[in-house]
């Protein structure tokens, strides 16, 4: 049985935007269309999408790694039984993902302005400039004031968010942030991190657990070296208004792929998650761009090109 691309686009929508199981969405076509399709028509149709669209999608990969801003993240992806990892590249206006069996696969070529959330192989990327996921930053410092009590956290809390407002106040009315209003929260920032790195190097040392391995650190500890070591990346929002405050857009972008796990299981096959990844960078795309779903799925992947908008 042939089915035309307008069908193929419902099943295509069904199945990788509203991550319907194959087997619901046979029920689904069936009621409401009287369209009776099996499980192996489905992962054709999705094969012959991934196939015509694969160009579109390397393309995506160029113009996001060749972006003035990315953002990137990973997640767990199982495949074949095992986990391996679905990575996010993505700007406000393009999403690429990829899968791969290794975390540390990580996106080759790639230029300008990272965001990630500290995850250190990010940091062995070369020819690029980093910024840190801030919002990372106040949820580790929310526990330090709640469970550990710790005065610095409070404080640096505060000061970060005071400095998010200030930008985003900027931003909105289209103007740089005041140098002298950079300095202030440049020299804040250092003080609190000098008290803070104070108190801990005060406090008795933690007990080594075993004979190797440096001395144990508190956790406030570490977050106050990471703050202090990476600090430029930490602050970089304030200097570059294209640099946001938060990692929060890859996050979004890999926020629907763990609820498709978590509605459909991994997949069987690593062909079957390479088609998904496909499909999805060019849903995900079409969505930030304002594009019809099905017209989306049933044009022609140059003209889409064509019509795409980077920033």
């Amino acid at each position: 049985m042939q089915y035309g691309t307008r069908i193929a686009a419902f099943v295509l929508y069904l199945l990788h935007y509203q991550l319907l199981p194959e087997k619901r969405l046979a029920v689904l076509m069936a009621d409401l269309f009287g369209v009776k399709l099996v499980t192996a028509t489905i992962a054709r149709i999705s094969r012959d999408c991934a196939q015509r669209f694969q160009g579109f999608a390397e393309a995506l990969r160029e113009h996001v790694a060749s972006a003035p801003v990315k953002h990137m993240d990973e997640t767990g992806f199982r495949i074949g039984g095992k986990t391996q990892w679905l990575h996010i590249a993505s700007t406000v206006w393009l999403t690429f993902y990829r899968t791969a069996a290794k975390r540390g696969s990580l996106l080759a070529n790639v230029s300008g302005i990272v965001v990630h959330d500290h995850w250190k192989p990010y940091y062995t990327m070369t020819g690029v400039l980093h910024a840190l996921c801030n919002a990372h930053h106040l949820r580790e410092l929310k526990a330090l004031v709640e469970i550990e009590k710790e005065d610095w956290a409070c404080k640096m809390q505060r000061l970060l968010r005071r400095a998010c407002h200030a930008t985003n106040l900027a931003r909105e009315q289209g103007v740089p942030l005041k140098p002298d209003l950079i300095a202030l929260i440049d020299r804040c920032y250092d003080g609190i991190l000098a008290k803070g790195l104070a108190f801990h190097e005060s406090q008795p040392a933690l007990a080594k657990t075993g004979r190797r391995g440096r001395q144990p650190r508190r956790v406030g500890h570490n977050l106050l070296l990471r703050l202090s070591t990476r600090k430029r990346d930490v602050l970089r929002f304030l200097t570059d208004p294209s640099v946001p405050f938060t990692n929060n857009l890859a996050e979004r972008d890999g926020r629907m792929m763990k609820l498709r796990q978590k509605i459909s299981g991994g997949f069987r096959s690593e062909d079957g998650a390479k088609d998904f990844a496909v499909i999805r960078s060019v849903l995900s795309t079409a969505r930030k761009q304002g594009w019809n779903m099905l017209q989306t799925l049933t044009a022609e992947p140059a003209r889409l090109m064509a019509d795409i908008r980077m920033a």
